[in-house]
């Protein structure tokens, strides 16, 4: 670990220590959960068969970043339940992405609208995020809900439907015990965080600035949530060349896959453990024939970081790269990149209010019995943009579960009624300070 890096976590985790150090004298004050938090807690208890049912009508609905129809068919499902709590429902604009690409192999992204409901009232004005999309597009064998005693499995329970149940159920709660009605909160579902909230990062960063928490419902994993993350980038360039016959004129021939295997080597050197700095070129694609010297060549890169600097190096060294011919020195006018780039996750780089935000959850857990530890992470979410931006902001408030992004998917079903209830006090208490 490089001197820098023992320095950044020697600097956070002090400030942590001394976080927690200022909520143990507030717990003093309040040491129990007073009256209405234990009905909010009581109410809950009676919903968990409904939380359950939700959770599965929501798996089996597939809503893969890129099947608009099925992510439209999950946020009807939330305007719904949102608009009866008297939220004002609002659509969100998505975006198409474009981006370079083989001819034949158009990589654009179509992105559906996002959902913003929004309550005004008193107090501290509170943001809730959760993203509708999956990594599963709708040709996948990995669709449906299923339950082993209590763990179930599926196509986003963890990641992070069973996290937007849990959202959902601690504002009914709020609402039924009448304290939703005197409440301000806004909540943020966006269509496209598995692909890097490319369309919706301008509305996760306009909303932060207007509010004074921001609350995440992500999976907590086991049992923990997370206090710092890495921040993501990505590239994808497509490699130009000549097509020829692969017998007859090979020498003619300028291939883009040669040049491609160059770039890739020179891409994958980036990653540098020591630093945290990760590169991986997650997908390749080019060529037309066996027998065709291959005339272009594809490739999309996923970036990982710990600081902003290193993203925006990481992202210079890119364009050095492609800008670079490796394979035909001598003739480098044939060969030509085209290229995009964009950093769209910044580092989530811990505050004292986020330091307390977290320790104030963590407090909570305990009076209910729930011991949650803290973690660091080189997965990206949301909570990244907005706490970029000013808003101490908590991560992984859904349910623990593990598998994401794989047909091993599961959550514990259990910490669908555990994380509701934390959530629930935890929200009532944030909106009278």
């Amino acid at each position: 670990m490089s001197r820098t890096n023992r320095l950044y976590l020697f600097i956070t985790s002090f400030t942590l220590a001394m976080a927690a150090a200022h909520l143990g004298a507030a717990e003093s004050i309040e040491p129990s959960l007073d009256a209405d938090e234990r009905a909010l807690v009581s109410w809950l208890e009676s919903q968990e068969a409904d939380m359950i049912a939700l959770t599965e009508r929501i798996t089996n609905l597939n809503s893969g970043s890129l099947n608009g129809a099925g992510v439209d068919d999950v946020t009807a499902v939330f305007s719904a339940e949102l608009a009866s709590l008297g939220f004002r429902i609002e659509m969100l604009p998505g975006d198409l992405i474009e981006m370079p690409s083989c001819p034949g192999s158009e990589y654009n992204l179509d992105l559906t609208d996002h959902l913003l409901a929004r309550r005004s009232g008193a107090g501290s004005r509170l943001l809730l995020m959760g993203h509708l999309d999956t990594v599963f597009p709708p040709q996948s064998p990995f669709q449906s809900f299923s339950r082993d005693g209590d763990t179930m499995f599926g196509p986003g329970v963890a990641d992070m439907k069973g996290g937007l149940v849990v959202m959902l159920y601690a504002l009914k709660a709020l609402a039924a015990s009448g304290d939703l009605e005197s409440m301000s909160v806004s909540v943020l579902l966006n269509s496209d965080e598995e692909v890097g909230s490319l369309s919706s990062r301008k509305y996760l960063e306009e909303q932060a600035r207007n509010h004074d928490f921001g609350l995440v419902y992500e999976s907590s994993g086991n049992d923990t949530f997370t206090r710092t993350r890495k921040g993501l980038g990505q590239a994808r360039f497509v490699v130009n060349g000549r097509a020829s016959h692969a017998g007859g004129a090979h020498q003619e021939g300028r291939s883009a896959i040669k040049e491609l295997a160059y770039k890739i080597v020179e891409i994958e050197n980036m990653t540098d453990y020591e630093s945290g700095v990760t590169v991986n070129v997650g997908i390749v694609s080019g060529g037309e024939a066996r027998n065709t010297v291959a005339p272009c060549a594809e490739a999309l890169i996923d970036l990982r970081f710990p600081e902003p600097r290193q993203g925006e190096d990481a992202a210079g060294r890119f364009q050095e790269i492609f800008a670079q011919v490796y394979s035909y020195p001598n003739d480098s006018g044939t060969i030509t990149t085209d290229s995009w780039v964009n950093l769209h996750r910044p580092p989530k780089i811990p505050t004292a209010d986020s330091d307390r935000l977290l320790e104030q959850a963590r407090a909570i857990g305990r009076l209910l019995g729930q011991e949650i530890g803290v973690t660091d992470s080189g997965g990206g979410t949301d909570g990244s943009l907005t706490q970029a931006v000013g808003l101490p902001t908590l991560d992984s408030l859904g349910v623990a579960g593990s598998g994401a992004h794989s047909n091993r998917e599961q959550a514990r079903v259990s910490s669908l009624l555990e994380r509701a209830q934390l959530s629930a006090v935890l929200l009532r208490r944030l909106s009278r300070q």
